[in-house]
């Protein structure tokens, strides 16, 4: 089926546009496969058969689709053979694959649509020169980013609707766009923030700009997951159509080029529901450039834009369970577990040279998680060991300073149950929540202590401090670094501590009740916190926060799903630059000091403004209702008989007083007369 899109050019959303649902019958199905062998009726069907297997490795060739006309003067067939499939599609994907394929030497197919075959004949015999349609300029993409002020935006989903806003700290969210049935269940932002994406039936929309246009879309029924690449080149989509009855051969997961919109590479999944319970079924390389999946006792690298495998052949590593990249280089870090008398096992491989980087053998592996740290500096492989008993459970973090010669590794031990762990972003210190919940301790570490003196660089991780029984389980680190929120989800009724790594003190202690999800914004100036109706029905709504614990903006929404702030690209200033500034940093707070101040000056005087035209407003209402009053004296007067009740000097006052008990007691005095 074929599904209508809408006229603004995105996809339809909602129940009354099933009726634009149309069966796909016609041409579009068949393709015309000419420049065939001439073969006679007992060759004929050994052609067909050859064809139909070709046909069939593409796509679902319909019952008895090949047919092959023959000529009855000489009784042979005509050199051509019309093909059908059961789905336009199939095809279109035939006719892009097989134009131009060499059958023998002397036969080479050139292979077109039917539906395309009036448009040839229609062909004048001169030649009449294709009108250049006008240029348009496309959208930017990046025009959010010459805001003057720097403001963040984010995107809010409540209800049928989602709404984008400005964030400015001191003033209510602006809303800039507002849509109702953008999507059908979620948005996600590129990681640039250069693209939302909308979820429909029929397909991903992509849109941006100022206006917010649609910038593509990208066909594929019933997406459930989407991943883009960092370098947002390329859009993975992932299809689940077994819920509706469809063959698993149909489940698939297609690479498309953003700026094209057109597939790049298409994978069969045979188990699709594990596919979905680890995705991203496909991890990218920091610059694009690779892309790998897991398989049978190997890692498949893929490398762009040819989408073929690295070096046509795959990574053959025995038992790899698990892997991720480098966020900055072009290093794999795999996993694999015990089997047999044969350790568990670490890699740190170099791509596209394969060449081995780091080795480390484990022992005793109950379950192994890795943690990359933003820059790439350091790489922690969280190790849940089993004793010998295997009655207890400890965790071991392994980790790897990948900037030093070697690669040397350090291990630190933890008895307690570990609840989360997370790298300080662009920094060199982590957090540890461990211990038995509700209330856990809280450590923070770092992987450059202090210098002693006389020594040239330390290799030893030092404990800053521990904060204990806190009632945590989540750690969230500002995007910058230095500061941390340590919350307490879910079942700990959101529990928000704002807490300085640099000073180590908590700048903050507050409460966001039932807070669902917590996330910073890409400057690490403000965080929101939120309750979503997907996790918890009551309360729903999201507070924003200083990035010391101050309450700026409170809104409580029924029906709200989702909030996500649009992520930047990364900075262009070299890291000279940025020192420098950071140096300087005194002048430029000045500066935007006394801008805040106009800003608020500014403010506070429409503020003034607008509250003094709703006093004139209403003075010269109340003025001309008591003008109209004092025009309507006589006819009050004549309606109640020449009675004047607003002369107050006819009036004559009359006081009662009035006594009334309110309750009587006897009490009997001993002793009394």
């Amino acid at each position: 089926f074929r599904r209508a899109m809408s006229d603004d050019g995105g996809y339809s959303s909602g129940e009354d546009h099933l009726d634009d649902m149309q069966v796909d019958y016609g041409e579009d199905r068949v393709i015309i496969v000419d420049n065939l062998p001439v073969v006679d009726p007992a060759k004929k069907e050994k052609l067909i058969s050859v064809l139909n297997k070709l046909y069939s490795q593409i796509g679902a060739v319909a019952k008895d689709g090949i047919t092959m006309p023959l000529d009855p003067a000489t009784n042979m067939s005509k050199g051509f053979a019309f093909v059908e499939f059961e789905t336009a599609k199939a095809a279109a994907k035939a006719q892009e694959q097989t134009n131009g394929h060499r059958l023998d030497r002397s036969h080479i197919f050139k292979v077109n649509l039917l539906s395309e075959f009036d448009k040839f004949m229609e062909v004048g015999e001169q030649f009449v020169e294709p009108e250049v349609p006008p240029y348009t300029e496309p959208e930017d993409t990046r025009a959010w980013l010459l805001d003057p002020r720097s403001r963040e935006q984010f995107l809010s989903r409540h209800g049928e609707e989602s709404e984008i806003f400005w964030h400015e700290n001191g003033t209510k969210p602006v809303s800039e766009y507002c849509r109702k049935k953008w999507t059908d269940t979620g948005h996600v932002f590129s990681p640039q923030g250069s693209y939302v994406a909308t979820f429909h039936r029929p397909g991903i929309g992509l849109w941006g700009g100022p206006t917010w246009a649609r910038m593509n879309r990208f066909p594929h029924q019933c997406v459930k997951f989407i991943d883009f690449s960092p370098q947002e080149r390329y859009l993975v989509t992932m299809s689940d159509r077994s819920e509706q009855g469809r063959p698993s051969t149909e489940e698939s997961v297609i690479i498309w080029d953003i700026a094209s919109g057109k597939a790049a590479r298409e994978f069969k999944i045979e188990a699709p529901k594990q596919a979905q319970s680890n995705w991203p079924h496909f991890k990218w390389s920091h610059d694009d450039k690779y892309f790998a999946r897991l398989a049978d006792d190997a890692i498949q690298v893929y490398e762009t834009p040819s989408m073929g495998l690295l070096d046509k052949k795959s990574l053959k590593i025995p038992g790899a369970k698990d892997f991720c990249w480098s966020p900055t280089d072009p290093i794999l870090c795999v996993f694999t577990p015990e089997a047999g008398e044969n350790p568990a096992k670490v890699y740190l491989i170099e791509m596209p040279s394969r060449k081995e980087l780091r080795q480390k053998n484990l022992y005793n592996v109950n379950d192994v998680k890795m943690h990359w740290q933003s820059n790439g500096d350091y790489l922690c492989v969280k190790v849940d060991r089993h004793s010998k008993s295997k009655k207890t459970v400890y965790t071991n973090f392994e980790l790897f300073r990948l900037r030093v010669r070697d690669v040397p590794i350090e291990v630190l031990e933890i008895k307690d149950q570990i609840i989360a762990f997370a790298w300080e972003p662009k920094g060199h210190r982590f957090t540890i929540c461990h211990g038995d919940p509700p209330r856990v301790d809280v450590s923070f570490y770092t992987m450059r202590p202090p210098m002693e003196k006389g020594v040239v660089e330390s290799h030893k991780i030092k404990l800053l401090k521990t904060l204990e029984k806190r009632p945590v389980n989540h750690i969230f680190w500002a995007p910058t670094g230095n500061l941390v929120l340590l919350a307490g989800l879910k079942t700990l009724n959101g529990v928000l501590h704002f807490y300085n790594v640099n000073d180590l003190e908590l700048m903050s202690e507050e409460e966001h009740f039932m807070c669902t999800d917590v996330e910073w914004d890409p400057s690490g100036r403000f965080v929101a916190s939120s309750v979503s109706a997907w996790r918890q029905p009551l309360e729903n709504g999201y507070c924003i926060w200083s990035f010391c614990g101050k309450l700026l903006c409170r809104t409580a929404v029924d029906k709200f799903y989702q909030f996500i702030w649009r992520p930047r690209p990364k900075s262009l200033l070299s890291a000279k630059k940025e020192k420098e500034i950071r140096k300087n940093i005194a002048t430029y707070a000045k500066r935007y000091q006394i801008e805040d101040e106009q800003r608020d000056a500014v403010a506070a005087s429409a503020k003034q403004d607008e509250r003094k035209h709703l006093r004139d407003q209403f003075r010269a209402a109340e003025a001309a209702r008591k003008q109209l009053f004092a025009q309507q004296k006589a006819a009050r007067m004549a309606l109640r008989g020449g009675y004047d009740s607003e002369d107050e000097s006819v009036f004559e006052m009359v006081e009662d007083t009035i006594h009334e008990i309110v309750s009587v007691k006897e009490e009997v005095v001993s002793g009394a007369k």
